[in-house]
């Protein structure tokens, strides 16, 4: 592969992994917010300003991670 391409594909992979991280700490956050609200209705939790703020954070990292891939090396 080309260094352009090896950098790509590094990228990816670091965008991956913090794709990943952000998934675990977005349902840590769902966990915490169903404990404190003691709720599990969905409605409720999306409605809730912490859980939604790190639902945008997660798909934000995904639109990134799927605008890389389709950029491409």
């Amino acid at each position: 592969m080309s260094y352009r391409e090896d950098r790509h594909q590094d990228f990816l992979s670091c965008l991956s992994v913090a794709s990943d991280r952000a998934g675990t700490w977005c349902d840590a956050v769902r966990q915490e917010r169903e404990r404190h609200l003691g709720a599990i209705d969905t409605d409720t939790l999306v409605d809730d300003p912490e859980y939604s703020a790190a639902l945008d954070v997660f798909g934000a990292l995904a639109d990134v991670l799927a605008l890389a891939r389709r950029v491409g090396a």
